[in-house]
């Protein structure tokens, strides 16, 4: 019941999320590809990887946005009545809105990746499924982090825009200031594959940057602890 109440709560921002960068990516590649000369086998490895750069943009900001909700906004907006009726905690309720979040996010990175595959599979242009893959990879995988980051936020700040302009600014923040002075250790740069593209064939190689990979991955459990601690200090 409580992963249904979640579905329902996201279900306009997620479905719309979807539908925007699925149709983006789809448009997008079927119209680049189209100005690429058939000998040019390195401009649609460099396709993939622009439109992954684009990709992110949307995708991050869909799923900081899939992160906003939650007890802190009902109480905000004055609608908590029925979810405080519920016979089950904060944390189950927070629980359960991270599932459902973490299920879409990983929908919001796959689905349009597939509408590229099958742009490609249908004008007959050559492409390295591998490398669907591992962008699909590194976007849901190491961006996990910007999630967990908008549900961090939506559970120290109430209101309804409040919450997503600050969560929109810690965002670019973040990136702005890894990029500047921790440029090889840039969660940003980790999902558009910049760190570990061969800028001489526009490939990923075959080993992702695992390491990576992972510490954005603890870092996404940190702020989900972080995000639990608070919304169990709101109970106190």
């Amino acid at each position: 019941m409580l992963w249904y109440k979640s579905w329902l709560e996201t279900k306009p921002r997620f479905l719309t999320s979807l539908a925007t960068l699925t149709l983006f990516c789809a448009v997008f590649v079927y119209h680049a590809q189209g100005l690429i000369r058939p000998e040019f086998r390195l401009d649609l490895n460099r396709l993939l990887f622009v439109n992954q750069q684009f990709l992110v943009i949307m995708w991050v900001l869909s799923v900081v946005l899939l992160g906003m909700g939650g007890i802190v906004r009902e109480k905000a907006i004055g609608t908590t009545s029925l979810t405080l009726a519920l016979p089950v905690g904060r944390f189950s309720l927070l629980i359960s809105r991270i599932g459902v979040g973490v299920l879409e996010v990983i929908a919001l990175g796959l689905v349009p990746w597939l509408a590229v595959v099958g742009v490609m599979s249908i004008v007959r242009k050559p492409f390295q499924i591998s490398q669907v893959a591992s962008y699909v990879v590194l976007l849901v995988a190491g961006g996990l982090v910007f999630f967990l980051m908008g549900v961090l936020v939506s559970t120290l700040v109430g209101g309804e825009y409040t919450a997503p302009a600050l969560a929109f600014g810690v965002v670019l923040l973040v990136a702005i200031i890894s990029d500047a002075w921790f440029r090889d250790y840039s969660v940003w740069r980790l999902v558009t594959g910049d760190l570990s593209i061969d800028r001489s064939t526009y490939l990923l190689p075959r080993h992702l940057p695992w390491l990576g990979i992972f510490g954005s991955l603890c870092f996404a459990l940190l702020m989900m602890a972080a995000s639990v601690f608070s919304l169990q200090r709101r109970d106190s």
